[in-house]
């Protein structure tokens, strides 16, 4: 670059000596061009998405950010796998955003709440992209080149579903029977306050768990309340989260009627813990 411009001037200088200022007027614009030479690579990103942010439900006092957030993968494993968008204003009932990323494919966005003097933690979701009316896919965004921003990726945020921090938690083993799928990479597990789960938002993850134990135990952290449902979704490469990654459940064994009773349990206070919830995964 110092070279070429150099050379501009040394041209720039010799021309002087023998051009009439006439024909250096029309010189000009390609002297300017030699001057604002840059690199394109220090252009600002000019694609990504955009959309409408709805709350409901009130704003709890504790709120210190909220964001929207693309994971690449869904759920994401590690952070290189997520986006993070500006904190959005706080204690209002809608707003618009717009994220700057380059080209991508994001299998999921969502609305992320932070609560004070906690640290972030991307599973506390209060909102998730989904284009139909299907509550159990999130829908995916494709940015398919660097000059296209993807616009109405609207997200409705339940400011109810914010999670605050508790020493609440249930613990237990997870055992699995069978072989493994193809390409099994991890476990989930998932506790709802309905059976059958109709919405990711109805839904508390635990952390991923890595596939192909026999037998593991694990803590989770849940909020107070009745659970209906504690069961392990095994992810798959390749293959989207849904009802059908439900492969296991807290259970207990009935004499009566000679088979596994699905079980839920209630968590009754900020610093309850429960043990021995123990779920089996049956291939």
């Amino acid at each position: 670059m110092i070279f070429y411009f150099n050379n501009c001037l040394i041209k720039f200088a010799d021309r002087m000596k023998k051009t009439p200022v006439f024909s250096l007027l029309l010189l000009m614009p390609v002297l300017l061009l030699c001057f604002c030479d840059t690199d394109p690579g220090l252009e600002p990103t000019q694609s990504g998405f955009k959309g409408k942010i709805t709350f409901k439900k009130q704003w709890p006092e504790n709120t210190d950010q909220v964001l929207v957030v693309a994971a690449t993968k869904f759920p994401p494993s590690n952070i290189s796998e997520i986006v993070l968008g500006d904190p959005l204003p706080l204690g209002i009932d809608s707003t618009e955003y717009i994220i700057y990323t380059p080209p991508a494919d994001f299998a999921a966005v969502g609305v992320v709440w932070k609560e004070k003097d906690q640290p972030w933690d991307v599973t506390n979701i209060i909102g998730i992209y989904f284009p139909g009316a299907d509550q159990f896919n999130p829908g995916s965004v494709t940015i398919p080149d660097k000059k296209t921003i993807i616009d109405q990726i609207n997200i409705t945020a339940d400011l109810s579903k914010a999670r605050r921090a508790v020493n609440s938690a249930i613990k237990g083993k997870i055992r699995a029977y069978g072989a493994w799928p193809k390409g099994a990479a991890t476990v989930l597990l998932a506790a709802s306050t309905s059976f059958p789960p109709d919405s990711l938002l109805n839904i508390t993850f635990s952390s991923p768990i890595t596939a192909g134990f026999d037998s593991t135990t694990y803590a989770m952290s849940l909020q107070p309340g009745k659970y209906k449902m504690i069961g392990a979704l095994v992810m798959v490469e390749g293959e989207p989260i849904g009802f059908s990654s439900l492969k296991g459940f807290y259970s207990v064994y009935n004499e009566a009627l000679q088979n596994w009773i699905m079980k839920g349990v209630t968590i009754e206070s900020d610093t309850a813990v429960l043990n021995n919830i123990d779920i089996r995964i049956v291939f």
